[in-house]
């Protein structure tokens, strides 16, 4: 069982009247009931009462407006000292995207290990996941009456703020406790990670009541990575390839346990993926490196099939990172024919099973949320559904992910281990010191190792600071003030940063700002491309004397003073030069802020990438384009915005080819530069263009790069905001497209009135627009619009006239044809003329093969399976299903590739065939929850409700059925609202 409870989706916040947290509380039941602690109720400022309302806040909801509710105190013990109590929800629902825990008694629990995840705050985090160990039981405490003994807990992350968390037996899958007091051991070393939690066999005491489950739950099965049967093989003989991996450090000093532990991990077959976690700077990249070096001259450990190191830092995009997955796992296969990064990953996932891969993600944050409600989440679904797979461990290939955030994208899978990098010991830090030759007393070593915390970095600058400028001599520390206890640490690095600073010459510190302004490792060969230009720019800003003499030998010996500083990095495998994060962080704001400067130095660096790109092939790579990409990022950094434009729609583009959309389904990469348009990225603002097709452009690719990447509850805002200026302009054609395109994302999200104002108002632009294409376009997703809300008279009056109007722009066509053609059949469908639809969706399929459109032959497909479903002829049904979800998985478009899932899981659950069923349908649900795909979401539910029923759990067939119909009343979804009811109906004939 890899799989387990996922803690975030039943844990919520308890606030106080001022809307603090003050502690943690979980979800128990399907109607709203919460379990938490008696002293966190009284924290929130009420007595522990029966009727006491106190604030409670739900981070993972889907709805902004269902994050916030109120519960009343329905449930505490009068003459028990139990630190427990059951709130009830303010509404019997629960939000969006939350789930219930599924407890169990903690007998049998001792020696387990558990799981949790709570309101505990460190710095700028709050809202982290815990681990450790269930001891076991401990006697009550003589001045407390309790119900059951306190279970106790070994753990280092349980402190204030924890409490009323979740305790879940990952090897049983139960939440068997909560967490209700931390062990203060003071100063002592003794007990120091001791806490202790209340036995949840206790919430089934009167007036209590809760239920248990006597086994833990059935994981859900997680998707289908390989759904075609296929096995790709992957090219024998690989051994490595390093991205951008710190070259081994030559003053590496301990950290020997950990490196044992990382080797366990390696062997161990219930482990898949490590997580090595902590603050920037405390060596997590060096420490993998080590171990990397150290596990493949160990003749005793197995050895990987291949190696294959990502820095996210130097390239922080996930289509980049699958492509060269798949060209490090097999070079034969050409990545431009996986015109999606969806089927990039089942390849790559399915060519796991071939040997014993070794895949090591640095700077993982990079692609991590790092705040708010989804601190930690991956902002990739792709990347997300990747790692999920992986973890699902139906392979012996490792991943290692260093990262500062928390994977909590992982936290519900046993395979997945979170080990946490912290600062070095005493000992450690001292030898650190003395291998960079800081000389000293055993005493005035580790005074410094201690006054610094044991920062790796912070200790690293401080002995090559003191080695270059006075010798080593541990005295002349004095020179730079001891850290405040509650200094942050990358403050730290700051303030050492700024010491040697003034240490710098004015040219030494002119080309740490031009380092720093390259996001990319920066090739030994460009220092001779970029550096003769660099004198000239840089005379503008600094004295000439320092300027003058500066050709490249003398450029070669300062850029090797730097390295022996330790703020520049020298790979001399590689042949490039890097830079810490954290110290690339500090020269590149020296840099920006001069404005004059940084227009010049970014301006030059995007005329080095426009050389080396060279000419663009006809049918590019993404390893092809990114010198165009990187010119694209200088130039708006440079503020030379129409430049960029023009280079991004002639060259990344190639017009309308949309090459990096439609040809190699980059949409994450797209949404990502196309942000560089905006003020520091933010999309509030104006894109920063000149021309107004232009900012209408960006808008649009921004909404649309939102929708295939999955969040297409964000994309209406950009659409509107397109539209308006096309308005503005009398643009009737383009402000005609923009309302369909806002139309059609109405529907997705369900707001179904809102889809039909849109479709209205799309049209009255289209009357005024020469191009009847439009018209035609807007009368067919009126009638989709209506349709869905069961106003299926004026369905059908709409629908006639774009099929009217089709015929008049194109006499060869009878039907409606493609999307257009799909709407129109869908709706014969439901309104029973099976004929009618046959007819016009096998010529509408002729069409697209004729035209190419994939996303629509995907999409006839999944209609004619429809309609052999309905007719029985089930393998006639089941080929046109296969076919259509074989084509959704190829390209990127989500809603495709949802309906393709939808369709085939439902038919298979009607059918009974409930293991089908579930892994399209749970798939379907995964892509249509965190997309926010509700009309999606709604008939999934239905379907699922089908399935259920099929398996006799009359429960689950019952709440996903309301679940449905709840959401279709919301969304004034007529037809939801019958498929959910017909669910409901065929439940009352089972009773």
């Amino acid at each position: 069982m890899s799989q387990i409870q996922n803690l975030r989706n039943f844990t919520v916040q308890i606030r106080d009247v001022n809307n603090v947290i003050v502690g943690t509380g979980f979800v128990v039941s399907p109607t709203g009931k919460i379990v938490t602690c008696c002293h966190v109720v009284r924290d929130a400022g009420g007595q522990v009462a029966e009727g006491v309302e106190i604030n409670v806040y739900f981070p993972k909801a889907i709805k902004p407006e269902q994050k916030a509710h109120t519960a009343k105190v329905t449930a505490c013990f009068l003459d028990h000292d139990d630190d427990v109590v059951v709130l009830q929800l303010d509404t019997t629902t629960l939000p969006d995207g939350i789930e219930p825990a599924i407890m169990g008694m903690a007998e049998g629990s001792a020696g387990h290990k558990f799981r949790s995840f709570g309101y505990r705050r460190l710095q700028n985090y709050q809202g982290l996941p815990a681990h450790g160990e269930i001891v076991d039981f401990a006697e009550s405490p003589e001045t407390l009456i309790l119900h059951s003994d306190p279970v106790m807990l070994n753990s280092q992350h349980i402190d204030s703020g924890m409490s009323g968390s979740a305790v879940l037996d990952i090897e049983r899958n139960l939440v068997v406790g909560v967490i209700a007091e931390t062990w203060d051991s003071g100063e002592s070393e003794k007990d120091r990670d001791t806490s202790f939690a209340v036995d949840c066999r206790v919430l089934t005491f009167d007036p209590m009541c809760l239920p248990l489950a006597d086994a833990p739950p059935t994981p859900q099965p997680t998707i289908n990575s390989n759904p075609t049967g296929e096995q790709p093989v992957s090219q024998p003989g690989i051994i490595s390839n390093l991205n951008n991996a710190p070259a081994p450090l030559e003053e590496w000093v301990g950290r020997v346990d950990f490196l044992k532990t990382l080797n366990q991990d390696w062997v161990d077959s219930n482990c898949s993926i490590v997580g090595l976690i902590g603050f920037g700077g405390e060596g997590k990249s060096s420490l993998t490196r080590r171990w990397l070096e150290d596990l493949l001259h160990d003749s005793s450990l197995p050895q990987p099939t291949g190696v294959f190191w990502w820095g996210f830092y130097e390239k922080a995009s996930a289509d980049e990172f699958f492509e060269a997955a798949l060209r490090f796992l097999n070079n034969k296969i050409d990545p431009r024919i996986l015109t999606s990064t969806t089927i990039k990953v089942q390849v790559i996932l399915a060519m796991l099973n071939s040997g014993r891969y070794l895949f090591i993600l640095d700077g993982l944050e990079v692609l991590q949320q790092q705040e708010g409600d989804n601190y930690g989440e991956l902002t990739s679904v792709d990347l997300r559904e990747f790692l999920r797979e992986f973890a699902a461990g139906r392979h012996e290939s490792f991943c290692l992910i260093n990262s500062r955030a928390p994977l909590v994208d992982l936290i519900d899978f046993t395979t997945y281990t979170h080990r946490d990098v912290d600062r070095l010991t005493v000992y450690e830090g001292r030898e650190l010191l003395k291998k960079f030759g800081v000389k000293g007393t055993h005493d005035q070593l580790n005074r410094v190792v201690q006054q610094w915390d044991g920062y790796a970095l912070v200790l690293s600058l401080l002995g090559s600071y003191l080695v270059d400028n006075y010798g080593g001599k541990i005295e002349h520390i004095v020179g730079i003030p001891a850290p405040t206890a509650d200094e942050p640490r990358y403050e730290r690095v700051r303030r050492v940063l700024r010491r040697y600073d003034e240490n710098l010459t004015l040219a030494e510190k002119e080309l740490m700002k031009w380092f720093s302004a390259f996001r990319l490792p920066v090739p030994e060969s460009a220092l001779q491309q970029i550096f003769p230009q660099f004198g000239a720019s840089l005379s503008t800003f600094t004295p000439s004397e320092h300027i003058s003499s500066l050709n490249s030998d003398s450029l070669l010996t300062m850029v090797q003073r730097l390295v022996n500083y330790r703020i520049l990095r020298h790979n001399q495998q590689e042949y490039y030069y890097t830079i810490h994060p954290l110290i690339r962080a500090h020269y590149l704001a020296i840099l920006h802020n001069d404005r004059e400067e940084a227009v010049v130095v970014h301006q030059q660096i995007a005329d080095y990438y426009l050389e080396t790109a060279g000419e663009t092939p006809e049918n590019p790579t993404l390893d092809d384009l990114a010198p165009l990409i990187e010119a694209v990022h200088h130039l708006c950094q440079g503020q030379n915005y129409d430049e960029a434009i023009s280079l991004f729609w002639k060259r990344i583009y190639q017009d309308d080819h949309s090459i990096i959309t439609h040809k190699l389904g980059a949409y994450e990469t797209n949404l990502t530069l196309i942000q560089e348009f905006f003020p520091k990225g933010d999309t509030s603002q104006e894109p920063q263009v000149s021309n107004y097709n232009h900012k209408r452009f960006i808008l649009n690719a921004v909404g649309l790069s939102l929708m295939y990447v999955g969040r297409i509850e964000k994309a209406p805002t950009f659409y509107e905001r397109a539209n308006a200026i096309a308005l503005n302009r009398q643009d009737w054609e383009n402000a005609s497209a923009g309302y369909q395109n806002l139309a059609e994302q109405h529907i997705y999200l369900g707001n179904l009135s809102a889809s039909t104002d849109a479709a209205k108002e799309a049209l009255n632009l289209a009357h005024r627009s020469p191009n009847k294409r439009h018209e035609c376009n807007s009368l067919a997703l009126k009638g989709w619009a209506v349709n869905l809300q069961g106003d299926n008279k004026t369905a059908d009056k709409a629908f006639l006239q774009a099929e009217a109007l089709e015929q008049k722009i194109d006499s060869s066509e009878l039907y409606l044809y493609g999307l257009r053609g799909i709407w129109h059949a869908d709706y014969l469908l439901r309104v029973g003329s099976r004929n009618d639809a046959r007819q016009m969706t096998e010529a509408n399929l002729e069409s697209c093969q004729r035209n190419n459109w994939v996303n629509s032959i995907s999409r006839c497909h999944r209609v004619l399976g429809d309609l052999d479903a309905d007719t029985g002829q089930n393998e006639n049904a089941r080929e046109h299903y296969n076919e259509a979800l074989k084509i959704a998985r190829s390209i990127s478009h989500r809603p495709v590739l949802i309906e393709a899932l939808l369709a085939r899981g439902r038919w298979a659950a009607r059918r009974g065939e409930v293991a089908a069923a579930r892994g399209d349908l749970e798939e379907a649900l995964n892509y249509a929850c965190t997309g926010g795909y509700r009309i999606y979401e709604a008939d999934i539910r239905v379907a699922l409700g089908w399935m259920h029923l099929a398996n006799h759990n009359y429960s689950a067939a019952t709440a996903e059925a309301k679940k449905a119909r709840l959401m279709s009343d919301e969304m004034g979804y007529y037809w939801g609202r019958v498929d959910a009811d017909e669910v409901l109906q065929a439940l009352k004939q089972n009773f």
